[in-house]
């Protein structure tokens, strides 16, 4: 009886299959880290996305004034912020305006920030196109009743 039956792994082949588990976990925990890492990120992008188209349309609706504002806190949630920019447009009657929106984390992954730039009509010439136009009605009204 020269030849025994082997049972069993042997030590190197415990550490071999060790080695390769410890590997794969490794690789696997970090694409979870990044996938969660994106996931965050493009969340807090779109909640900025949406926050800036939201306060474009407020002032293009003139609900917001039309001037260079700096760092105001959002009224629903004080940890997003937001400014605009006014210059003049590439024709007398036209405004390029820019919106931008931030959140200020501690980290990186906690912050983000988007910016939407627009040319709109400046609503100065509809008030002063307004004005001329009552003004010419009412010495028309004027005239006629003489």
């Amino acid at each position: 009886m020269g030849a025994s039956l082997r049972r069993g792994f042997s030590l190197l082949e415990v550490l071999l299959s060790l080695g390769i588990f410890l590997t794969a976990f490794v690789a696997l925990s970090q694409l979870t880290t990044n996938g969660m890492r994106a996931a965050v990120e493009a969340r807090l992008t779109t909640k900025a996305i949406l926050r800036c188209e939201s306060k474009m349309a407020e002032i293009v609706a003139a609900i917001e004034p039309l001037e260079d504002v700096a760092d105001q806190p959002f009224q629903d949630d004080a940890a997003w912020s937001w400014s605009l920019q006014t210059a003049d447009g590439p024709h007398a009657d036209l405004k390029n305006i820019t919106v931008s929106v931030k959140l200020e984390g501690a980290n990186q992954l906690a912050g983000t920030s988007f910016s939407l730039t627009r040319l709109i009509r400046d609503p100065l010439v509809y008030e002063m196109a307004a004005t001329a136009a009552a003004a010419e009605e009412e010495a028309a009204l004027d005239g006629g009743s003489l």
